[in-house]
């Protein structure tokens, strides 16, 4: 799971140094949709249907984590 943060960080910190052509309020919506949609989508694949989970069934903080490191700084690469 280490490597996981840990490539999280790095895609956090490319996110950061890129040159960025959109206005910062846009940079701010999508990474605020990407969030929700990521979070909403987990939460109810994971808990309401047991599809599947990060790193144990149910809710876990450590998982809350990586996706709030992953789905802003991905989706501001697309």
């Amino acid at each position: 799971m280490m490597y996981v943060f840990l490539c999280f960080l790095v895609f956090n910190l490319l996110a950061f140094f890129v040159p960025k052509r959109l206005v910062p309020i846009e940079i701010y919506a999508t990474c605020v949709f990407a969030y929700a949609y990521g979070v909403t989508t987990d939460l109810v694949l994971d808990l309401h249907y047991n599809l599947y989970g990060y790193l144990q069934k149910g809710f876990q903080w450590l998982s809350l984590l990586a996706v709030i490191m992953y789905f802003p700084s991905i989706s501001f690469y697309f």
